[in-house]
This record gives structure tokens, C-alpha cells and sequence, in this order.
């Protein structure tokens, strides 16, 4: 099975040429955990907390389960191909293509979401499973099972959405949340010793552990309070660039303890640390509006 499956990588890469390698080493990053790291993060200063809950829920299961799965089927990866991406790790499931179904799967089953949004999705899981049989770093079965798999985990994400979105995480009421906080806790801990996830399970654990103190405070009210497009841009840009400098410290220029701690951090910056940032700027300058209008007065 395996030389049948490296033909159809074989036969699509004798396509290659510059322009259809950047053009599918782009739409790969639809699997890429990365890509929606960041959109979680930018859902998340917009006041779309739940939103971007639910997307890092989606990273945690996936990456969880096709984390756990590689490492039980413990399969190489294709040999005698040209390889456009990263090779290291192992093969079945294919990672990007079981996130790429998660969000496909997701977006098809919940009933809030518009239908073209729902098979641009599924178009673009496809693409992203096409895009790593021709960067050489799969076989076809790898793709098919974790685009399965994927659509099976964005279905049950979708069914337990509105209980998950729910969850408060407040102490008074762990009583009632212990089975769903229990579940997570199950899960990022897992994540953190699956080699194949093993730095963006610290991301994860960071985003969550900033939820969960972001839950307990009043920065929620804050932020509902920046109401400009210009605040909203500052916010927006500030954040993305200086979550761009943990990040990339914690994944290029760190190793070790100091690496695991960078990318801790950059989930916490996301739900408390520049949440915290945005709270204190606000409530200063209302202050200060409130000092002019004052002086206006007298």
C-alpha cells in the first residue's frame, strides 16, 4: 500500500513548479495550528471571548487526539520525496489535515455559521490535505484519517459548544463545572507530554490558565469600553506584534526551560496579560476625559 500511496504523492508533485509551491505551502497553514492561535487571539481583544474559547478548544482536542494517535501508530513519514515542510515527528495521522477537518467539521455542523462560510471550510480542509501529499510530508491514507477524524471532533465540539461556552470557572461554582474543568485539565495535561504537540500544548495551558483568572475579574467591562476604531486598531496591532516577539523568541532564539516558559506566556498575554494592559490604558484615559471635563466646567 505504502509504493501505491507514494505514486499519488509522486504524480502530484510532478506538477511542481515555484508559483504552486507557495501557493500550497500557504493553504497548508489552514492545518497550522499557528494560524489559529492567532485568530484566537485577535477574537479574543475584539470581546469575542467565547468565539475564540471555542477555537482553542478545537486546537486542544486536535491536537490532543492526533498527537495521541502518532504516537500509538508510530508510522515514518514518506521517504524518496521532495519534501517542501517540516518532516520531523510522525505520519498517521496527518496533524494539519485532522485540524483542518476539526475546523471544517465544526463550521459545517454548527447552525450559526452562514452556508458559504461552511464549504469555503471544507474546500480549504480538502486543499490543506491535497497540499501535504504535495509537499511531500504524508501519505494519502495519513490525510484521509485525519480529515476524518478532524470532522468527527469539530461535530462533537459543535454539539457541546453552548455547555462549554458556559463554563465560568468560578470556585463558587466548580461544584457544577467539575466534570467539563476536570475534562480540560485531563486534556492539556496530556497534550504536554505527547511529544508531537509538545511546545503549543504550553500555549494552550497558558491560554487557559488566563481564562480562567480573566473570568474572575472586571477586565471583560473594560474592554466593552473601547469603543474608536482607533482604539481598537492600536489594540489590535500592539498585540499581534508584541505576541509575534514572545512567540518567536520562545520558538527560535530560546530552548529548554526558557522555551517552555515563553510559550506559556504567550497564551497567558493572550486572555489576561494584554487584556490587563488594554484595561489600564482605558481606565486612565477616562481619567483623564474626566479631568478636562471637569476643568471645562469650572
Amino acid at each position: 500500500m505504502v509504493f501505491e500511496e507514494i505514486l499519488i504523492n509522486q504524480f502530484l508533485q510532478s506538477f511542481m513548479n515555484p508559483v504552486l509551491n507557495t501557493l500550497l505551502q500557504l493553504i497548508t497553514y489552514f492545518g497550522h495550528p499557528l494560524f489559529w492561535f492567532i485568530l484566537a487571539a485577535w477574537l479574543f481583544w475584539i470581546g469575542e471571548e467565547k468565539k475564540s474559547f471555542t477555537l482553542m478548544t478545537i486546537l486542544l482536542f486536535s491536537s490532543f487526539v492526533s498527537g495521541a494517535i502518532k504516537q500509538i501508530i508510530a508510522r515514518p513519514r514518506p521517504l524518496g520525496l521532495i519534501a517542501l515542510d517540516d518532516l520531523n515527528g510522525y505520519s498517521f495521522p496527518s496533524g494539519h489535515s485532522t485540524l483542518a477537518g476539526t475546523i471544517a467539521g465544526y463550521t459545517y455542523f454548527s447552525k450559526w455559521i452562514i452556508k458559504q462560510i461552511k464549504y469555503i471550510a471544507i474546500i480549504l480542509a480538502i486543499l490543506t490535505g491535497i497540499s501535504r501529499l504535495y509537499l511531500g510530508v504524508h501519505f494519502l491514507t495519513d490525510v484521509l484519517a485525519g480529515l476524518l477524524i478532524g470532522t468527527i471532533i469539530g461535530w462533537i465540539i459543535s454539539k457541546l459548544e453552548v455547555k462549554i461556552t458556559k463554563a465560568n470557572f468560578h470556585i463558587t461554582k466548580l461544584k457544577e463545572e467539575s466534570l467539563l474543568v476536570g475534562f480540560f485539565v485531563l486534556m492539556i495535561i496530556a497534550d504536554l507530554i505527547i511529544p508531537e504537540e509538545y511546545f503549543g500544548a504550553y500555549a494552550i495551558l497558558g491560554y487557559f490558565m488566563g481564562y480562567a483568572i480573566f473570568k474572575h475579574t472586571n477586565l471583560k467591562q473594560n474592554l466593552n469600553l473601547t469603543q474608536t476604531k482607533k482604539q481598537i486598531a492600536i489594540n489590535f496591532i500592539g498585540g499581534t506584534i508584541l505576541l509575534g516577539i514572545i512567540g518567536t523568541s520562545a520558538y527560535y532564539l530560546t530552548t529548554g526551560i526558557i522555551s517552555q516558559i515563553l510559550f506559556l506566556t504567550s497564551g497567558i498575554f493572550i486572555t489576561l496579560i494584554w487584556p490587563i494592559i488594554i484595561s489600564f490604558t482605558i481606565e486612565k484615559k477616562e481619567e483623564q476625559k474626566n479631568k478636562e471635563l471637569k476643568k471645562k466646567k469650572k
